[in-house]
């Protein structure tokens, strides 16, 4: 049997020693920074070491917000928050990059050879870039412009501003001073030497967009209803056509709006329909139909309004013109009730309750006052028209007063009339009026001899009729 000296044994345990303090001191570290960024951890040349995630967001967060993208075009600056610029920093990417040394024992190895430097994550938004480059170019006074479509000063056509060549900053010129600001998270301005700049759109490319948009306007667009065309004015069409925008080195296509057509033809169809007349039921107090007191109209409503317009644009976006029709469908009316005075119903007027009214009672050469169903004046005997001249008949409404008047007219045979100072005059329907009648012994009675229309009454028969009688009051004139 074999033995180890001494001294063997003493160097394998002072080994086996050092083994379980490196496997030890390494565990420690491992786990001391397993949420943390490793020793030597930079980011945008600034410590981090030592820091949580949280903590290196809020820290890069303060930074982004005290940076900005700055340039200087021959003396001219032009500053704006990164993100506003288009270079926005991503503070929870860009902590992720800082803590992923740490997340294996040979990367927290490696890193302790090399401390990590990592660069901020940056975000690029095109369309900020662009619009930031141009910002720059403007206030640095080049004179580059595109050529564009614009409404013509008519309303109903197309023309172009030219374009013109000069200098300013590009876009890549820009991107590439304010990326590495961003990077950095400095704001210290970046010089930018201006180069000869053409234009992304020539006057000849927009002439020729503007010759398309007009030709779209050309377009002719009908649409009838049976009886009535609508046909869509120039300026109407133009209000239709969606400017081309820029595309890449020239203009797209420019094209109807289908929205707007859609908007149009709905507001024509709209125009076009007929509502209803509401007609109107006398009723009694127990809300029994007794008569109607006003028929009611039918109306029409357009019901192929999507069928118009999904033709229309499918026509159009052919370039081709459009004629179409509104077909309808009918409206019934409703009916509103007005309620028939105590004692109207079976009057000649069903008045409502408190209303005024006359009958003019031409079978009985009589004129009484109602308010309702009430007699509040007469019956007044009077004279109506002659045969040859008679009182009109029908429902009419007093609209006009004179408390004295010249009347002048024509007789049958041709000859003039004047009558001066008749007295109390209530016009209730173009010339016929009732009046006083002061040269006449007897009323009462109706044939040869009568007046030429009007209704002749004793001059305070007449008198009652004008002081009572309200403009609009309901006159009811039969046999």
């Amino acid at each position: 049997m074999s033995t180890v000296s001494s001294p063997v044994k003493w160097a394998v345990g002072v080994l086996s020693a050092v083994v379980l303090v490196v496997v030890a001191g390494t565990a420690a570290f491992a786990v001391n920074y397993r949420d943390k960024a490793l020793p030597g951890t930079t980011v945008a040349g600034q410590s981090v070491a030592g820091m949580t995630r949280d903590e290196i967001v809020a820290s890069l967060r303060e930074r982004i917000d005290a940076s900005s993208a700055s340039v200087d075009v021959d003396g001219t600056r032009v500053e704006a928050p990164l993100a506003e610029a288009g270079v926005a920093v991503d503070a929870e990417a860009t902590a992720d990059a800082a803590l992923a040394p740490g997340s294996s024992l040979a990367s927290q190895v490696s890193a302790l050879m090399s401390p990590p430097a990592v660069d901020p994550v940056v975000v690029t938004d095109e369309e900020a870039v662009e619009a930031f480059v141009a910002r720059i170019n403007e206030a640095a006074g080049a004179n580059v412009q595109n050529a564009a479509v614009v409404p013509g000063g008519d309303g109903a056509s197309f023309t172009v501003t030219p374009a013109s060549s000069g200098a300013g900053v590009t876009r890549e010129q820009v991107l590439e001073a304010i990326t590495a600001q961003a990077r950095a998270l400095s704001s210290t301005p970046a010089p930018i030497t201006p180069v000869p700049l053409d234009p992304q759109v020539t006057t000849e490319q927009a002439q020729e967009a503007a010759d398309a948009a007009n030709a779209l306007v050309g377009l002719d667009v009908t649409i009838t209803d049976g009886i009535d065309s609508f046909t869509a004015t120039g300026e109407e069409k133009a209000s239709w056509v969606a400017l081309p925008a820029e595309e890449g080195d020239g203009l797209a296509e420019p094209s109807f709006d289908e929205g707007k057509i859609a908007e149009w033809i709905a507001a024509t169809a709209e125009k076009s329909n007929v509502a209803p007349v509401n007609g109107v039921h006398n009723v009694n107090s127990a809300g029994e139909v007794l008569t109607v007191a006003k028929e009611g109209v039918s109306g029409w409503s357009v019901n192929n309004i999507d069928a118009v317009t999904r033709d229309a644009v499918a026509a159009l976006t052919a370039g081709q013109s459009y004629a179409g029709e509104f077909d309808y469908d009918e409206v019934k009316p409703s009916f509103d009730t007005r309620r028939v005075a105590e004692g109207a119903e079976n009057l000649v007027y069903q008045a409502g309750e408190g209303e005024k009214w006359i009958d003019l009672d031409l079978s009985s050469a009589t004129v009484t006052a109602y308010v309702g169903g009430s007699v509040a004046g007469g019956p007044y005997y009077m004279v109506p028209g002659d045969p040859q001249t008679p009182t009109v008949t029908g429902t009419y409404r007093v609209y006009l007063k004179y408390a004295s008047q010249t009347m002048r007219g024509e007789n049958v045979d041709g000859s003039k009339y004047v009558t001066p100072d008749v007295p109390w005059v209530t016009y209730f329907t173009g010339s016929y009026a009732f009046h006083g009648a002061p040269w006449r012994s007897s009323f009462g009675w109706s044939g040869p001899g009568g007046s030429h229309g009007c209704v002749n009454m004793p001059v305070s028969a007449a008198k009652f009729i004008y002081d009572w009688a309200d403009m609009g009051t309901v006159v009811v004139s039969h046999y």
